[in-house]
């Protein structure tokens, strides 16, 4: 079977395993093991690598979910900050995620996903969601700031207790919602409601996201009717859905209008996805932009490496057998949050160090190719920039992009974890914006 036609199976199963969850009254909507996330080791991956057939090592798994279950100890210091007490001035509502370079000195937010500053929002409430602690010294009223306080415990191990006390009374000593609820993103999606619930009001007539199919986003949306049926709710794909896009098969929970970015995106969710065409609006980005930097000339690293070992060396083949066809003159550019992680840096330095050997044979020292490894929606952004695009994968199935899919993407396989992608036509997999002032004039009205 070729690479799309595995992902198109893995799409399916997952469509019956959601199905026969929510027949089985699991709340598929926040339950970290329905969030079926092809990029991170999580509970949900767990699942997606046992149908596949290739996570075999049970200790692995276990080591997996019992990581998952440990890390619900670190949710004990979230709170919120800057509570606003004029919720009935606002009938639309933000949620975001907040990092610490989007808060200005006047005590706005610049968010990075919508490209808007929060004093441009009149009669909007914004939702800040922030897993690092971060304290800005000034917030505007209509900036809410859901972030983890500053203390010395990392762990708190009652907390956790507490918490697996409540899913097991919760769930009736049901182990197959025992098993679905006790998971780190479920007990966090139940954290971000408590707090977000208290702001929506009668005058709410929206609420919009940057849009994963995180649980805490399906929980929201979902909750948010029971307050008022009549809330329109609207997720946004901020980024291009990763080479396996399980994690935005339509549940319970899902947002009444999708936002994307392409006639590509449509077809996928259309049509494998289980999406109506009448809940998917297809508007530019407003992510990325026609001005945006070209993205040629380097080798990006991911935020997440499975296997270095297979990463390097699917480089070096492709180094060899290429070195007359492209200029090997690039720059390796590390992920923005991985800056002192030593794997990162030691797969740099190797990279590096056997692109010094082509660089006197080199003619040209421009280069219009771009490589990305890993999980990651760059290649997709640099081919419709006009980079040439080529992708390494330690996980195909998992990572790489497939026609299958995405109908104007050509994919040619150079080897067991390299692939080449050209565009049939530009727009159709990204419709990059033109105007700095598309959200405003599209995603909010």
């Amino acid at each position: 079977m070729t690479v799309g036609d595995i992902q198109l199976k893995l799409i399916e199963k997952g469509k019956e395993y959601l199905k026969a969850n929510s027949e089985s009254n699991i709340n598929v909507y926040n339950s970290g093991r329905c969030f079926l996330c092809s990029w991170t080791l999580s509970p949900g991956y767990i699942i997606l690598k046992s149908w596949h057939g290739k996570f075999k090592n049970i200790f692995k798994s276990v080591k997996i979910v019992i990581k998952d279950v440990i890390s619900i100890s670190t949710l004990h210091n979230y709170i919120l900050i800057n509570k606003s007490k004029f919720i009935d001035k606002y009938d639309k509502i933000i949620v975001s995620w907040g990092v610490k370079d989007g808060f200005n000195s006047d005590g706005s937010y610049t968010d990075r996903y919508f490209k808007i500053n929060s004093k441009e929002t009149e009669g909007t409430l914004w939702f800040l969601i922030c897993t690092e602690d971060i304290f800005p010294e000034k917030v505007n009223s209509n900036v809410l700031v859901f972030t983890k306080s500053k203390t010395k415990s990392k762990y708190n191990f009652f907390y956790l207790l507490k918490n697996l006390t409540l899913e097991i009374l919760r769930a009736r000593f049901s182990l197959r919602k025992i098993f679905h609820n006790i998971t780190q993103a479920t007990i966090f999606s139940n954290l971000v409601f408590i707090e977000l619930k208290n702001f929506i009001s009668n005058k709410t007539k929206k609420i919009i996201m940057p849009y994963e199919g995180q649980p805490f986003q399906n929980k929201i949306f979902k909750e948010t009717k029971k307050i008022n049926k009549k809330i329109k709710t609207i997720g946004y794909v901020h980024a291009f859905p990763v080479g396996l896009p399980t994690n935005y098969i339509f549940r319970d929970g899902s947002p009444d209008k999708l936002i994307i970015n392409g006639n590509d995106q449509l077809h996928c969710f259309k049509k494998h996805l289980n999406w109506r065409e009448d809940c998917l609006n297809i508007l530019p980005s407003t992510r990325y932009s026609k001005n945006a930097a070209n993205m040629s000339g380097r080798i990006y690293l991911p935020f997440s490496l499975y296997s270095s070992e297979t990463i390097f060396n699917s480089l070096k083949k492709f180094f060899e057998k290429n070195k007359d066809k492209y200029s090997l003159n690039l720059v390796v550019k590390n992920h923005a949050l991985q800056k002192n992680s030593k794997e990162h840096l030691k797969l740099k330095n190797k990279i590096n160090n056997i692109l010094l050997q082509y660089k006197d044979s080199q003619k040209n020292n421009n280069s219009n190719l771009s490589i990305f490894i890993g999980s990651t929606s760059g290649p997709i952004e640099a081919l419709e920039r006009g980079s040439e695009v080529v992708h390494v994968c330690d996980d195909p199935v998992f990572q790489s992009y497939s026609s299958a899919l995405w109908p104007s993407l050509k994919v040619e396989r150079l080897n067991e974890n390299a692939f080449k992608y050209t565009l049939s036509k530009k727009g159709n997999l990204i419709l990059l914006s033109e105007s700095n002032k598309i959200f405003e004039e599209k995603y909010i009205t």
